[in-house]
């Protein structure tokens, strides 16, 4: 790699091992439970058991759980139960024990919302609360919805294309200032999306993803300043309602990305109450005890946080998510979804679905693997951040061997349920794009790309990464400031275009769209060794695949018993005889048969 590429940068509490470190210690030493509940997402009259880690630092006389049902909150006059003591566990990073506690809530029918707070009461009898609020200090709510919601049909075969809205096209006959600064608005509208459906529907997209369309004072549009309207800069409500139509009429679904965790300071919800102690808004916000200061996306003090626990802000929140789903929007990417609670999740679920059976709710988690997985039945599934940094480690960086890489995928696609979905990328609008890591090789890409579109779950495709897209700077400036803009340049058109990228990822997609069972088959590594070969069988009652990649520097042999036909290379030299296939250096191969 180039000496101007910068490692990649994963945002939020777990970016790096330091940080990690002083989660798992405060985790550790304090009452946690993270939403952890058995099952996760639980059926009418099932019961749920609720466990609690007791750490270091906590003498616990008795666990207690209060719940509620319906609009009531869990207060210490609500109902509860109580948990009992199990399993001790040795905490090596601490030195010292922690113990589980457990217990379970009773049955609900279908459609009851339970909300519930958890506490350990000690022998000299001060509560201290499970996973209480950082800035507030409050103890935290946790919820889940009784139902028998399942994951869109649709959803799980999609083909979805990330579209940045301001630098995608723009109207019919503007062309892209590439003398203005990446901060600045470029033009991408609407329309100019509607105008380009042909083309994404020649390579074959099933669901579009568009950045936020909402009244905000940037270029991302992340801060909105009203969520029942679109930006005028991007086109109008009518504008909207054309390219749903338009898309549907092709078969395309759209996402709209939607921002329950902030708005922007210029919100008039948030200047009422930032002006006037007594505003109804005041309690969608968290103040301090000056009244000055307030809690913020992040410390950005333009993108004040929204308290969606209140009932209000929670209200307003869902009532702007069912009006466009109303109005034709088939489901919400949700920006920063590990900020709202399990509980607003919840209901938001509940809400969105009977406003539109079919809706498809995406959460951006940056989280682990464990609290991922703690949002199923509060969300459809969450974006596969952590396969972006195993994607990015073996077939960009080279810090990850093929054994290594198998391992992780393996166990990674066992420990997620059936029913939540894991979109996978490569690259997105806050993160270096692949192309620009792998310094324009665009043979690593294809590699990344075949295994992406080989996965049991939906792919995604971050505008222009199909057509060679780059960016002119790394993200991360000399002075150690990150310029995530520079990942988002004018998608490029005509001549521009990588021909021969296209034409891949044209076929790419067309092959996995014509077997959309197979994907979801039995897997099995054939081969995984030092040298960099990685080879996977998929199996189903009807096909038979193997999906072999070549991530090393020398050509590579691969020896199969009974082999699929070659369906797909990713370099002109890739071959194969009766039982062998062959690879050169960065190239991979996609066999299919009927079985």
């Amino acid at each position: 790699m180039s000496a101007n590429v910068t490692a990649d940068f994963i945002f939020g509490t777990l970016a790096t091992d330091d940080s990690r470190l002083d989660v798992l210690r405060a985790a550790g030493r304090a009452v946690h439970h993270a939403n952890r509940t058995v099952p996760v997402d639980p059926l009418p009259d099932e019961p749920v058991e609720l466990v609690v880690s007791v750490g270091t630092e906590v003498a616990a006389a008795r666990v207690v759980a209060w719940y509620s049902t319906g609009d009531a909150e869990p207060t210490p006059d609500a109902p509860h139960i109580l948990l009992e003591p199990g399993h001790v566990v040795w905490d090596t990073l601490l030195w010292g024990y922690r113990r589980e506690w457990r217990g379970s809530l009773p049955t609900q029918p279908t459609g009851t919302l339970v909300r519930y707070r958890v506490a350990a009461e000690t022998h000299d009898g001060p509560v201290i609360w499970a996973d209480p609020d950082p800035w507030t200090g409050l103890p935290a709510t946790f919820a889940y919805h009784v139902d028998r919601l399942g994951v869109p049909t649709w959803l799980r075969d999609a083909v979805v294309y990330h579209v940045f809205l301001d630098r995608f096209a723009a109207n019919a006959g503007v062309f892209w200032d590439m003398s203005l600064g990446l901060d600045q608005f470029f033009g991408g509208t609407l329309r100019g999306i509607l105008d380009r459906l042909p083309y994404l529907a020649a390579l074959g997209v099933t669901c579009l993803w568009l950045s936020p369309v909402f009244p905000s004072p940037s270029h991302h549009g992340y801060d909105a300043t009203d969520y029942l309207a679109v930006e005028p800069r991007l086109g109008s409500a009518d504008d909207l309602h054309a390219l749903l139509a338009a898309a549907h009429a092709q078969r395309i679904r759209v996402l709209l990305d939607f921002v329950a965790n902030h708005v922007s300071s210029d919100h008039p919800a948030f200047r009422r109450a930032r002006a006037d102690s007594n505003a109804p808004e005041r309690s969608w916000f968290t103040f301090d005890a000056s009244g000055a200061a307030y809690r913020s996306f992040f410390g950005v003090a333009s993108m004040p946080q929204l308290d969606t626990d209140d009932r209000g802000a929670a209200n307003y929140l869902i009532a702007a998510a069912t009006h466009w789903l109303r109005q034709g929007v088939d489901g919400f990417r949700l920006d920063y979804a590990n900020g709202p609670s399990h509980g607003f999740w919840s209901a938001f679920r509940a809400a969105a679905r009977e406003a539109n059976p079919d809706a498809a709710l995406l959460g951006e988690v940056v989280e682990t693997a464990e609290l991922q997985r703690s949002y199923q039945g509060r969300l459809d599934g969450t974006l596969d951040f952590l396969l972006l940094q195993q994607f990015r480690g073996f077939f960009a960086f080279e810090t990850l061997s093929a054994p290594a890489f198998a391992a992780f995928l393996d166990r990674h696609l066992a420990f997620f349920p059936a029913d939540f979905v894991l979109p996978s990328f490569l690259d997105n609008h806050d993160m270096n794009r692949f192309l620009w890591i792998v310094n324009g090789d665009t043979r690593r890409l294809k590699l990344a790309a075949l295994c992406q579109f080989t996965l049991p779950h939906p792919p995604i495709v971050y505008y222009g990464t199909e057509v060679g897209l780059s960016q002119r700077h790394d993200l991360t400036c000399l002075d150690g400031s990150r310029r995530l803009e520079e990942s988002r340049l004018p998608m490029p058109w005509g001549a521009d275009q990588d021909r021969d990228l296209l034409r891949f990822y044209s076929d790419l997609i067309a092959l996995r769209r014509r077997s959309p069972d197979l994907w979801r088959g039995r897997r099995t590594s054939v081969a995984a060794t030092a040298a960099g070969l990685y080879a996977v069988s998929i199996t189903t009652d009807r096909q038979h695949a193997v999906v072999a990649f070549n991530r090393g520097h020398d050509n590579q042999r691969l020896e199969l018993a009974n082999p699929p036909t070659l369906a797909l290379a990713t370099a002109s030299g890739v071959r194969q005889t009766h039982r062998d296939l062959f690879l050169p250096p960065m190239a991979g191969a996609l066999l299919l048969a009927q079985t």
